[in-house]
């Protein structure tokens, strides 16, 4: 956020890729609980295409493989630079529904994240869709951490976002048309097969 703050980044992309990057960087080989976390970010070579203009910004994916608890799941994400206070004009309110409709005729999984000084706001897309024309941050959101603390304990996500390896990725990525994606794994390490807790 100081980033957005400083002026150092000032358009969505740019944001995300670091956003993404910063989550890459604190879950890579994080290890609690004999749960050892990996995660990598692809991004995609392909910058300002029709194809990548109104997809979804980046696709979150979740894939845990416990000797108790097995998931593979994930969600669509657009992502909009915008203020609690910033005035949000009809033609910016067209184009985000239109983003928020090609996302939801994928999956129900799908999410606006607003990025703002004050922090990273997250709408369901469906709401944004279903709102009459007034800034998104009006809608009931959810703060980064309580949303991916939603998606790790797999009460948000899609179960047909998934793919089992990283070319996988690279194409289920580019059937969706995002520009990014970011991939969490967890794998327990321990001797004990108890069950385990993520936190």
């Amino acid at each position: 956020m100081d980033d957005l703050v400083r002026s150092r980044v000032e358009h969505e992309p740019q944001f995300t890729d670091r956003m993404l990057g910063r989550i890459q960087q604190a879950m890579s080989d994080y290890e609690s609980k004999g749960v050892r976390w990996t995660a990598k970010t692809l991004t995609s070579n392909i910058r300002d295409s029709q194809e990548y203009r109104f997809g979804a910004d980046f696709i979150g994916f979740l894939d845990i493989a416990l000797p108790d608890y097995s998931v593979r799941k994930g969600f669509l994400a657009q992502a909009k630079r915008l203020t609690p206070d910033d005035p949000f004009r009809s033609r910016d309110h067209a184009k985000l529904v239109g983003q928020c409709e090609q996302m939801l005729a994928l999956s129900p999984a799908s999410f606006v994240f607003l990025y703002s000084p004050t922090g990273i706001r997250i709408a369901p897309a469906l709401s944004v869709k279903a709102a009459s024309r007034q800034n998104p941050h009006g809608l009931y959101t959810r703060a980064v951490v309580s949303f991916f603390e939603l998606h790790l304990s797999s009460f948000v996500g899609d179960s047909r976002i998934y793919a089992a390896d990283i070319r996988a990725l690279e194409e289920l990525r580019d059937g969706f048309a995002a520009r990014t994606a970011i991939h969490l794994a967890a794998r327990h390490v321990g001797r004990s097969p108890e069950r385990r807790v993520l936190e």
